[in-house]
């Protein structure tokens, strides 16, 4: 069961979208629909987008009190993907963007992926810049992630995590959404980049974990990665019957080193011709 008055705003501002692209959402039934893709930092920095129609998000109905953030856009890109159809999401709405108005902001972060639902998409991709963990008792041989590696996320860890944008009566698990026909297709198109599985925390943020004590303790969970996006996503999907979703994250730092904001942005950027062939590839495989 879904929120009424949550999901009439994620209608309306599909109805907006309609309009602005004179598009026919949803699709001809029996189409794969348009693909959603939410893009992370660096993720969509050289996506080939053809024929696209950018809208700005504050001119969809409930993005009005949206706010900037450095190293992200604010904008629902509509075109292809090669011969793909996309709707891809720059620059998406964190939970911990406007502390002073968090239910606002609760509401614009379940807006940007339940508008995609109202649009037709039934295949998901999250993507995003994560951290890595290293488990406590990693063996000589184990595989560690380092920078500039792709973690596939196959489930959550989600008991530090902050208020979901769910509403009372929406029971949902983040991991049904999961789906692993999308996992396989992400662990084999490596595009020459390093892939690997494992579990992702979120925190809430904007604060990065402690390198001496936090990162520890959550490595003790079993997960790989953590970051501050993902999981709202995930949550939100879930509660639509038949929508699968891919979350792929791209590590920034490793589990020692310093917390550097710019340098996550640098090395994201950096590595955006690799992450924009990986996305091309996947979406063309979908």
């Amino acid at each position: 069961m879904r929120n009424s008055e949550r999901e009439a705003a994620a209608k309306a501002a599909a109805d907006e979208v309609r309009t602005i692209t004179q598009l026919p959402f949803p699709f001809e039934h029996g189409s794969v629909g348009p693909i959603g893709l939410v893009l992370g930092t660096g993720w969509g920095d050289v996506l080939k987008v053809t024929n696209p129609c950018k809208i700005q998000l504050p001119q969809i109905p409930g993005f009005s009190r949206i706010r900037m953030l450095e190293g992200h856009a604010r904008e629902l890109v509509v075109g292809h993907v090669g011969n793909k159809r996309v709707l891809a999401l720059r620059g998406r709405i964190h939970l911990n963007e406007a502390p002073d108005d968090p239910i606002e902001t609760i509401k614009m972060v379940r807006l940007q992926i339940e508008m995609l639902m109202q649009l037709g998409v039934k295949n998901l991709i999250l993507t995003s810049a994560v951290g890595a963990l290293k488990p406590p008792t990693a063996s000589i041989g184990y595989d560690r992630l380092a920078v500039g590696d792709i973690c596939v996320v196959d489930g959550f860890v989600t008991l530090f995590a902050p208020q979901m944008p769910l509403w009372g009566g929406e029971f949902q698990s983040p991991e049904d959404s999961l789906d692993k026909k999308l996992c396989d297709i992400a662990r084999k198109a490596t595009c020459g980049l390093r892939v690997h599985t494992g579990g992702h925390v979120m925190l809430l943020g904007p604060w990065f974990e402690g390198r001496k004590y936090d990162k520890r303790f959550l490595a003790l969970t079993g997960a790989k990665v953590v970051g501050m996006s993902g999981l709202p996503e995930a949550c939100v999907a879930a509660l639509y019957s038949g929508v699968r979703v891919l979350y792929l994250c791209f590590v920034t730092n490793d589990d020692v080193e310093e917390h550097s904001h710019e340098e996550n942005l640098a090395r994201s950027k950096a590595a955006s011709s690799e992450l924009g062939s990986y996305l091309e590839l996947i979406v063309s495989k979908i």
